[in-house]
């Protein structure tokens, strides 16, 4: 291969026709995320002046989950399951759990695995929700989760894309949320080919793979929908196996079992017997991922918990085996107990204590700073968790970022960060100055 060698005058011309290039091409960004020693939960913990008071007895949590019960229409106490629906009720909640899904005139922009999401199969998964066959009066049925998985707003397997590109498969536009192993689900409706089973969960409705759920009584539906004795899941996940399958349980999940003379906790694990429910015994010992009954809610542990996720991969709707901004809180809380919704419009809305965000920048600084430690932060699409002010006074948040805008473009972080409350979404605009409202649950 020949050697090129470019004159001096030629060499300048070429840099001057490739300056404007330069000048546009997107600049390296330095990330939102906050590193070094205000990134350990340490820092935060000491600068907590009662980290360890109790904030809400067990009783007082109780009540604020019965609250939120009775006025947030996403949450569900599951042992008030009614045993018949009305169908028309029935299919009312189908349609309702499509969200966007509607029967449209024209094709939005949607993607597959396969490629550009046709018309055909729009209509043949539409299709498949069963309506038509939904009957006058439903029977519940009784089943619970034997392994995590996807709860889906249509009756499809396949992801559905805004995009052709990589980045887009990590947000599956089908996908509602993820579901620990021990849920107990009532099922109203199988989809017409068979595969899936619309269900109602304690925070959703939507439709599992029916292969993914066994069957079983109420009695012992009521042992995972409601245990007497058990163990939270502490830390962001763990692996345990039962039938010889492996289960991943989320933080907040709750294993049924009882505490043995020997200091080792029988866990019941569900397993899956060609469709039908059996129980398997597994010891365990409470550790440090591994807490029997609910974390005390005090301002550390809520500190310790959400650290436990820091650096973790954003996971849309439970992908990747991971948190999304919505389920990261709501996992935090639920370790301690406190139920709250799974989305973050809803959990915006159920906040029993909300402050609404307006005035100047620094008004919305003024009343951020007023917020408790473990405060849910709210802007559209998006939802963090309050931390206080560092040294220097500046407000500050930890949360399961999908992506910021800087120098006009758009950067992809997808983590569990903690950063302050400057960077910008695609308008331009300052996250505090975007925030809505501020969500306390006392």
């Amino acid at each position: 291969m020949k050697n090129f060698f470019f004159g001096p005058w030629l060499r300048v011309l070429l840099l001057a026709a490739l300056l404007p290039c330069l000048l546009a091409w997107p600049q390296a960004e330095a990330s939102i995320s906050r590193e070094g020693e205000i990134a350990t939960p340490a820092y935060w913990q000491a600068h907590q002046k009662d980290g360890t008071q109790v904030l809400l007895s067990h009783a007082e949590i109780q009540q604020l989950n019965a609250k939120m019960h009775d006025t947030e229409p996403t949450l569900r106490d599951m042992t008030k399951e009614p045993a018949q629906y009305d169908g028309e009720t029935v299919k009312a909640l189908i349609w309702n759990s499509t969200q966007e899904y509607w029967p449209k005139d024209t094709m939005d922009n949607e993607y597959t695995d396969a490629g550009w999401l046709s018309w055909a199969k729009w209509n043949d998964v539409l299709t498949n929700r069963n309506i038509a066959n939904v009957p006058a009066q439903v029977n519940v049925r009784y089943a619970v989760t034997t392994t995590r998985v996807d709860l889906r707003l249509l009756p499809e397997a396949e992801g559905w894309y805004s995009g052709p590109g990589e980045i887009s498969r990590h947000y599956d536009s089908l996908q509602a949320t993820a579901v620990d192993p021990g849920e107990a689900a009532a099922v109203l409706h199988i989809s017409g080919d068979g595969r899936f089973a619309f269900v109602e969960l304690r925070h959703y409705r939507g439709w599992l793979a029916l292969d993914k759920l066994a069957f079983t009584d109420r009695t012992t539906w009521q042992q995972f929908a409601a245990p007497q004795d058990f163990l939270v899941v502490t830390a962001p996940k763990i692996r345990l196996t039962a039938g010889g399958q492996e289960q991943v349980y989320q933080m907040g999940a709750k294993i049924p079992g009882q505490m043995q003379a020997d200091g080792r906790f029988l866990a019941t694990l569900p397993v899956n017997q060609q469709g039908e429910l059996t129980l398997q015994q597994v010891p365990l010992t409470p550790n440090d991922d591994l807490h029997r009954g609910f974390l005390p809610y005090t301002r550390n542990h809520t500190i310790t918990q959400a650290f436990r996720f820091l650096g973790s991969v954003y996971g849309w709707g439970g992908q990747d085996e991971s948190v999304d901004c919505s389920s990261f809180v709501g996992d935090v809380y639920r370790s301690m107990g406190i139920e709250i919704p799974r989305d973050a419009d809803r959990q915006e809305a159920a906040m029993p204590h909300r402050t609404p965000m307006y005035g100047s920048t620094a008004e919305r600084y003024a009343t951020v700073r007023t917020a408790d430690v473990g405060a849910l932060l709210f802007k559209p699409g998006h939802v963090m968790m309050y931390l206080g002010t560092d040294d220097s006074g500046t407000p500050m948040v930890i949360h399961c970022a999908s992506s910021y805008y800087a120098g006009g473009y758009k950067h992809y972080i997808r983590q569990v960060i903690v950063s302050d409350l400057t960077y910008q979404n695609g308008s331009g605009t300052a996250t505090i100055d975007g925030l809505t409202s501020i969500g306390q649950v006392r």
